[in-house]
């Protein structure tokens, strides 16, 4: 094949057009895709089938009207590309702005009715070059600024976009420099070739790309899915291991223990046998708040089975656990009562336990459990703490506390 500008001129106009068709299928064919994904593949494929019907007018010069070849063709390559603009800022949850691109590309058919602009090709260069530059910049920008979720297909993107840009930049400057007097003479250089190459290979890795932020995007969502409590939005079981041993495994340090809670709702069965299973899912999803509200950045929260919940934090020791142990338990109890008007009165049981760094999560959550079960054995509505040694071995163990004691001493 051999790549001359007719060549590659056809290569990135079918880009284009394959580029459309392909977004439009992937839109009908991946029903996983969020609100702003299906809002942005519709605006990315209509921007790459303007653009190609530009690049498909912009071919044809000499043969058809310069009204079509040159008017219509370069207004459709601006507003081609600022639809991308508007789909990438719709897929980041952004006002697309479609206004901009139609602006940008009014504003070049006005300027064309204008003899002077009209007659002088530096000056429609430049303005064409500058729109195109302009949109590629506002993509870096919201692809470098707007993924707060860290998708590598963005960063991506951000590469391709950038080596698009470059290849725009490239076209203007020689222009600038060389003063051809027409698109005829500029196509037969040897520099349109290179602009060429640079475009087809950024337009292909463009299509791809948009594709895998959707699908990038989509798997994040089944993970969060998968590792997230449906009813209370806390981690699960399985997220609360794996993000309790990834420090307990490779961030803790000499010296620094954590310690972990274990919280079991009392008489929660009493609540939805007298009040309903509602009414019960409404307490579940209320301490899962209070957890929410109350726990620092560092801090692992989670609800491992019906009305039992676990919460790691790193780096504590025990004073400041049965400090936050208090304080969860004292807001949960009295806005169980606020939000039911008194008729609800419900405590919790607590297992505390602190531990080296040293210590396995399984044998942490072995003794706060332990703990736990002594609460219960005691009257319920109680903390019991314990210390564990850098062995696993226990330490000591406090008293059961009852929290109306604690409450008072709070107070």
């Amino acid at each position: 094949m051999k790549f001359d500008t007719p060549t590659l001129f056809t290569g990135v106009m079918i880009a284009d057009f394959a580029g459309a068709a392909v977004l439009l299928l992937f839109f009908v064919l991946w029903k996983a895709r969020t609100r702003c994904c299906a809002r942005s593949l519709l605006l990315w494929a209509a921007g790459m089938f303007i653009a190609g019907t530009g690049t498909f007018l912009v071919g044809a010069r000499g043969t058809i009207p310069d009204s079509f070849s040159i008017l219509a063709a370069n207004a459709l390559l601006i507003l081609g590309l600022g639809l991308r603009r508007s789909g990438l800022a719709a897929f980041f949850g952004k006002p697309p702005r479609t206004w901009i691109a139609a602006a940008m590309a009014a504003t070049w058919l006005a300027l064309y009715q204008y003899p002077a602009f009209q007659q002088s090709f530096l000056a429609r260069v430049n303005f064409v070059q500058g729109c195109l530059i302009l949109c590629c910049l506002s993509m870096i920008w919201m692809a470098a600024s707007d993924n707060r979720e860290k998708l590598a297909s963005a960063r991506l993107l951000l590469l391709a976009t950038l080596i698009e840009m470059a290849g725009y930049i490239w076209f203007a400057g020689h222009q600038n420099a060389l003063l051809f007097e027409d698109f005829p003479t500029v196509f037969q250089q040897g520099f349109m070739t290179v602009f060429l190459m640079v475009e087809l290979f950024a337009r292909v890795l463009a299509i791809v790309l948009q594709v895998c932020l959707v699908v990038e995007r989509s798997l994040l969502g089944f993970k969060e899915k998968a590792n997230k409590d449906p009813l209370t939005g806390l981690p699960n079981r399985r997220a609360f291991r794996d993000g309790a041993e990834t420090w307990i495994t490779g961030q803790a340090r000499p010296g620094k223990s954590f310690s972990l809670i274990m919280f079991d709702l009392d008489h929660f069965k009493s609540i939805n046998d007298n009040f309903g299973h509602a009414m019960g899912d409404a307490v579940l999803q209320l301490f899962g708040r209070i957890l929410w509200d109350s726990l620092g950045p560092d801090a692992i929260p989670g609800r491992i089975g019906g009305e039992e919940f676990v919460v790691f934090l790193p780096g504590e020791g025990r004073e400041l656990a049965l400090l936050t142990t208090q304080r969860i338990c004292r807001k949960f109890s009295v806005e169980c009562q606020e939000a039911s008007g008194g008729k609800l009165q419900v405590s919790a049981s607590v297992g505390l336990v602190t531990a080296g760094p040293g210590t396995g999560l399984d044998r942490a959550m072995e003794a706060a459990d332990r703990g736990l079960y002594r609460a219960k054995r005691q009257g319920r509505s109680q903390v019991v703490t314990m210390d564990l040694a850098a062995d696993g071995l226990l330490k000591r163990t406090t008293a059961a506390t009852a929290f109306s004691a604690l409450r008072r001493r709070i107070a």
